[in-house]
């Protein structure tokens, strides 16, 4: 007797997304545009692709490149924003020593807000380095010289 066949079943789709959609890409750069987290962060919800294929579809997609790096840009408000917060934080400046029952400074929290400051600090102002970067003065001097010398080569011609 010849044992009847299975029909078999489609297996449910698990695991990460890796085809590229319009509707995923938005959900990526909405996250990206609403967090401070890192892409390697955002990608480990399950919703998310890996950052591998986040990258590659930055590489084969122009459409999801431009709208990914305007949501970097958002971002890097959000970082420079978040200084702030980090900054006005001192909820565990002090601490007490176990010793003597003193109040005395948290050096290693201090220390730490300042790094987790100055990272946010550097990228934002990778990221938009017009509004976040080192403001480079003009030598003014040099510049009305010019305009002197503009001025004076006008008059001689």
């Amino acid at each position: 007797m010849a044992a009847k066949k299975q029909p078999v079943k489609a297996k449910a789709k698990t695991g990460r997304p890796t085809d590229y959609t319009p509707e995923l890409a938005a959900l990526i750069c909405e996250r990206v545009a609403t967090s401070t987290l890192g892409l390697n962060k955002l990608c480990l919800a399950d919703d998310m692709p890996s950052k591998f294929t986040v990258n590659l579809w930055r590489y084969k997609h122009p459409e999801f490149s431009t709208l990914y790096a305007q949501a970097k840009l958002i971002q890097a408000d959000l970082l420079a924003e978040e200084c702030m917060d980090i900054a006005d934080d001192d909820s565990q400046d002090t601490k007490i020593n176990m010793l003597t029952g003193e109040e005395v400074a948290n050096n290693e929290f201090i220390a730490r807000s300042r790094l987790r400051i100055d990272t946010r600090k550097w990228l934002a102002a990778k990221l938009l380095p017009k509004q976040y970067g080192p403001v480079v003065a003009e030598d003014k001097k040099t510049v009305s010289e010019s305009i002197v010398e503009k001025l004076i080569d006008r008059l001689i011609d």
